[in-house]
């Protein structure tokens, strides 16, 4: 197995592999609104690849896309641009749901995060023990840039309970309404502190 930090050159396989694994959850979608919806999701979660890393045995197995409190984009307007005149009013609402969620939940994160944190945006391990594998490199990563804690959030579409078997602490729950479906959205945190 080999972890290595994301690259250009990943953003295909990481847009591919979570449209596998979150696929159902837009799967009354078009298949242009799922592609668009998994390629922002990377696209916006793509801010520091000093923190994100992929892990590749014959083939990509699983990635993390983890940034600083300070690291962020505006996409908003260039997504607006992208769904304008390629999406019906319906899809567009869904697609702008979506990233109004995303938004919420980031800024609900970094309110908790110091400088010394990091955030995991996105976390996809396809094969047994890679999550496991990619959570112990930045792990080692964090400390050897003194980093304090690592944090995410999750919902009831994901595996939350992972975080609890892995060592993360809950720290907060919210509900949110996404799309019409009511979703408890988690944050945990973890000490990364030798």
């Amino acid at each position: 197995m080999n972890i290595r930090n994301f690259e250009d050159r990943d953003i295909l396989e990481v847009c591919k592999i979570s449209h596998l694994v979150w696929g159902d959850l837009y799967k009354k979608e078009s298949l242009a609104v799922q592609k668009i919806i998994y390629n922002f999701t990377v696209e916006y979660y793509d801010l520091n690849r000093e923190f994100s890393l992929i892990c590749e045995d014959d083939g990509l197995k699983g990635f993390i896309l983890a940034a600083k409190k300070e690291d962020a984009k505006d996409l908003y307007q260039k997504l607006l641009s992208q769904i304008q005149n390629n999406f019906s009013k319906n899809e567009q609402k869904v697609i702008l749901d979506l990233y109004d969620y995303l938004d919420y939940c980031g800024k609900l994160v970094k309110a908790k995060m110091t400088s010394n944190d990091i955030m995991m945006g996105l976390f996809v391990s396809v094969q047994k023990g890679v999550g496991k594998s990619l959570l112990n490199r930045l792990s080692e990563i964090c400390i050897a840039k003194g980093m304090k804690n690592i944090y995410l959030w999750t919902d009831t579409t994901c595996d939350y309970d992972y975080y609890n078997k892995n060592n993360f602490e809950l720290v907060q729950e919210v509900d949110k309404i996404v799309n019409g479906r009511k979703l408890l959205t988690q944050i945990y945190k973890k000490s990364v502190e030798i």
